[in-house]
Formats: C-alpha cells, structure tokens, sequence
C-alpha cells in the first residue's frame, strides 16, 4: 500500500515517477511487438511478402479452439449453501450477465483479445460505467495492447497484487473535454491542453519515430534489407509496406494521456495525468487535493482484467504463441521463394548454344518471340536448366506438418484422417491426446474470461438499482420475488457456465447433458439450458405449456378410468418399462 500525497506539487512529482516506473521496459517491448507483428503479417524478417505464410492463419486457428464467443454463458454461484430463493436470485444474475457480454460485444471482444495474447503474450481489458444523457448508465469494455499498459512490478504475475498500473493513450481534444468540463476552470486547463496537443500522431505507438541518429553507415529507408542493419529511428521513405508499424493515424489534435491506479491506503486511486504536468484526475482546490477517489466507483477494484493464455512465472507479459514457429516459418518461405525461382526456370530455360558465334540478346529474344530461329551449320543448343527437384515439394510438406504440430495442430486436429482408424472412437481418443495443451489453455482463458465477467457484475452491483424477479406467472409473483442485485449474498461469484466459452469442450458436453436426461438424472429445463438452443426461453415456456397440458390430461383419465390413469402413470415414471 502507498499513501498518496495531497498537495499538487508533490502528487505531480509523485505520478511522474510511478507512470516512469511502470512504463521502464515500454521502449524494449514495443520494439519486440513490432516484429512480432511484422513476422506475423510478412512470414520473415526481411518484411517481404511470403509466398506461405501460416502464422497468421495459426494464431486464428488456435485462438478459434481456444476461446469461442457464440455460445458463451455465465453461472453465478455461491461459497456456502443457501435457500432456493437465492438460487433463483443468482440464475436471473448470471442470464443478466450473458446478455450484457452478448449485447455488448464484450464476448467478441474478449475473443478478440485472445487472438491478440496469442501473438503478443499479453493483452487487457478494460471495463467501466459511464453516465450518459438523461443520467443513463452505459457500460464500456476496450482491449489494451501491452505497449499502452505498464505495471509497476513485472515479477508478479497477478494484476491485482500490482501496487500500481498505468495506461497510456492518446486523446483527441474533444475526449478531453469530456473528461474536465465540470471542473471549476475547466475552460483555462483545456487551453493548456490544447497547446501540448500535435497533430497526425500513431495511436498505436506512443515513442516518436524522429530520432537523431549520428552514423557513418549508408542508411537503409525502404524495405530491401535486413531489418537488423536499419537503425532505430529512421523513418522508411519508400512506397514499400511496412508491416511492422502499421497502425491508425489520426489527423485531429491529440495529447498523450496517462492514467495510473494505485493501491492507497484503503483503496485504489486514480491518477489522470496529460503530457507533461495537467492532472485532471483527482481534482484540485487551490493546489490540495479535493479528495483521493477511485473513478471506478467500486470499493477495491481496479478496472483492468487479464487475458493471457501463454503464462510464464514471474514475467508478467507472457510469451507469444510465434516464438516456436518463426524459425521454421522463415525457412517455409525461403524455400518457397526457391520453388517460384525454378519453376520460373522451367518456363524461361537458361540454353547454352556451342559453335554460334553470331547470337545476341535481340536476336534471342526475336527467335524466342517467333518460336524458331535459324543457327550455324555443326552448331548446337543445349538445355542447361536446373531440374526441378522433386525432394523440394516433399521438404516443403514436411516444413507445413512440422509448423502445424509445433502449434499443436497435427492431421487429426485438422479433421484429416489417420492411417488405421476405421472407428469414431479411436478418433476421439487420438483426438483427445492430440489436444491437451489446446484443453489446459481453453481452460485458462476460460478462468479469465470468469474473472472478467466478475469484474462487469461488481461494477453493475455497485451502478445498477435495476429492478429483477424470478417468477412471472403472474403480477403478484413479479412483486413476491423481485431484488436487485445488492440483495445477492456477498460471496457470490461468477464462472463460466459447462465450458461454453471452449469449442473443443463443446461435444462431450452436448452428449454428457443428453446421457443424463436421458437416464433421469436431469430435467428437460436444465438441458435446455446448457445446449445451443437458439432461443432457451421460448423452448422452457413450450415445454412448461406441454408439461401442464400433460398433467390437466392425467387428472382427467384418473378421474374418469382409474385404472388406466395408473398404468399411464406407471409408464411415465419408469420410461416406458416395466
């Protein structure tokens, strides 16, 4: 814990130097994202187009099994046992939760952040209310790239036990605004703002590219050279791509933006600071602090979540899922450009005429163009083509199979067959032991998809006086058993729901839930409930319609042929066996 000073000067003094610690190995990362990214767009280094590239495609694949957003769920659940009220209570929370996420996007956009962890080792998310016109509360989620975000200790992987976060951004002039209009001289400190504001700035990278660089060396500016002998610095002057540092840029006015957390005394606060020296957030009265505050609004919550399915002990940023692959990657694409060349060959023949001594470029070029040619008497033409060889198709196959299987993607887990498999379940077996580092991650991302959505319920517990009930029949049941979401038992806590966020979990749960009803063990609701139904609570209501028209029949056959009415009955409790 830090004790957070009051007065301006030193709050000032003291953010600089936390938003300087957290961000020490921005600078180095950055650089290693940029050639992740590069690799991952290019297949190599050099930042030429490969012929195959299956980094990219890898990273999709993989992130696709992992995590999936289309039939996510979430339960609420509780440490201890309580009355069925509660239960009821904690099902209409987690059905709140689960359209939130969908209605929202925020399922996608954790899908998204997936994908992003995979190639860069970590990404964030980021949630928080905001109050909009006619005082409605809105709820926002956002990815942070690792090259936005900084931590005070990189040792510690858990982000909650980070003693102090920083995100930095770029805002436009108007963001700005929004965020110090109610302040008493909010129109003086826009002013100030605006004069450290630039124009045209890459939001996606916050060092600038204008360096001075002192060098005897013959500068390279395009794309046609190692990436190694280019100088940090040097703006790339040519039309080529450059892949490595492609990003939005924005031609309003923005400033740099940072907003660090930190955990005070008895809870988080919030520092906004605007390049160099604007602190906007906590506001100020005649150089003191107003109040220390958490912007969040919630008692011991920070607004950051995790997503990270590459974990490393004590690094907080992971490792890239390309780290395997790039090697083998770049000599994919070495041969490959090998294979264009000689295939070229073949077409264009490198020939070798003995005893013509009168043969020039234009007079070769006019035979190849006519189709004949005419040559000395005793002269001859000779075929010195390199052959194609044919070891170098099989090399490439085995370049392609050996990336898939370093990225845990071998034949069966491409839906390909398998010599000696004639079975369904020798499949799923081979399929099973093909996966299990697909299964420990979907897992992870599974827990912190959790934890995020636990993070969307503390805010909306803490914002929402939304009024819910548990039973509709009728108005009066609506009033019997309405709450809101502080009657909730605190020790509630969100999971996700039979694995419905793991496409590779995805069959063995629809036929575990299917065996089970159909031996009794559970009801049709809660079957209907945990398969991919497409509209749950119209096939709940059928069934409910179904079930009491079921019974209104068996009253009537026990009151007009009793003996009938039992042996339905009978067959009814004993699945139609005796």
């Amino acid at each position: 814990m830090i004790t957070v000073p009051t007065d301006h000067t030193e709050l000032l003094r003291f953010a600089q130097e936390m938003i300087e610690q957290c961000r020490v190995s921005v600078g180095n990362r950055a650089a290693y994202y940029r050639l992740l990214n590069m690799i991952a767009e290019t297949g190599r280094y050099d930042n030429y187009k490969s012929l195959i590239n299956l980094l990219n495609v890898h990273l999709a694949r993989a992130a696709a099994h992992i995590f999936s957003p289309v039939e996510l769920k979430f339960t609420v659940d509780y440490d201890n046992v309580y009355p069925k009220k509660d239960l009821d209570r904690a099902k209409v929370a987690a059905q709140q939760l689960t359209r939130q996420w969908d209605r929202s996007n925020t399922d996608i956009l954790f899908g998204r952040g997936v994908f992003e962890s995979l190639k860069y080792g970590w990404c964030g998310m980021k949630q928080w209310p905001q109050l909009e016109r006619k005082n409605q509360i809105r709820y926002y989620a956002k990815l942070l790239m690792p090259w936005q975000f900084g931590v005070y200790n990189e040792s510690e992987n858990d982000i909650n036990r980070q003693v102090a976060l920083c995100e930095t951004t770029m805002l436009t002039l108007p963001e700005v605004w929004r965020k110090i209009w109610f302040l008493p001289d909010a129109r003086a400190l826009f002013e100030r703002v605006r004069g450290q504001s630039q124009k045209g700035q890459m939001m996606s990278d916050l060092n600038s590219y204008f360096h001075q660089i002192l060098s005897t060396a013959q500068l390279q500016t395009g794309v046609n050279g190692s990436t190694g002998s280019r100088p940090g610095g040097i703006i790339q002057l040519g039309n080529d791509a450059g892949y490595g540092v492609m990003g939005p840029l924005v031609a309003a006015e923005t400033v740099q933006f940072h907003e660090l957390w930190v955990q005070g005394d008895d809870d988080w606060v919030t520092i906004q600071l605007i390049e160099p020296d604007i602190i906007i957030s906590p506001s100020m009265l005649e150089g003191k602090v107003m109040k220390n505050s958490n912007l969040l609004g919630v008692t011991d919550v920070q607004p950051y979540s995790t997503i990270q399915v590459n974990e490393v002990t004590n690094w907080f940023w992971g490792r890239s899922e390309l780290v395997d692959l790039i090697e083998p990657q770049g000599l994919l694409s070495t041969l490959a450009d090998d294979m264009r060349r000689l295939v070229g060959l073949q077409v264009d023949k490198i020939l070798f005429f003995s005893g013509e001594n009168k043969i020039t470029d234009e007079l070769y070029g006019q035979m190849r163009a006519a189709g004949f040619g005419s040559l000395d008497q005793n002269s001859k033409v000779e075929d010195m083509t390199p052959k194609f060889p044919a070891e170098l198709l099989e090399v490439i196959k085995f370049l392609i199979n050996e990336i898939n299987t370093l990225g845990s993607f071998p034949d069966i887990m491409q839906g390909k067959g398998e010599a000696g498999v004639r079975a369904g379940v020798h499949a799923g077996t081979l399929l099973k032991t093909a996966s299990p580092t697909l299964r420990d991650r979907s897992l992870i991302a599974e827990r912190q998809c959790a934890i995020a959505a636990d993070k969307t319920l503390e805010i909306r517990e803490a914002k929402d006086d939304q009024t819910f009930w548990t039973k509709a029949d009728t108005i009066q049941d609506a009033r019997d058993t309405e709450f809101k979401l502080t009657d909730l038992p605190t020790d509630w806590r969100v999971t996700v729901d039979s694995h419905s966020s793991s496409p590779i979990f995805a069959d063995e749960n629809a036929q575990l839930i299917l065996a089970a009803q159909s031996k009794g063990m559970v009801q049709t609701d809660y079957a209907i409930d945990n398969l991919p139904f497409p509209n749950r609570e119209e096939a709940k209501a059928q069934n409910r319609t179904a079930e009491q028209k079921k019974q209104a029949m068996i009253q009537e056959l026990m009151k007009n042929n009793p003996e009938v009415g039992e042996k339905v009955m009978l067959k009814m409790m004993t699945g139609g066996k005796r």
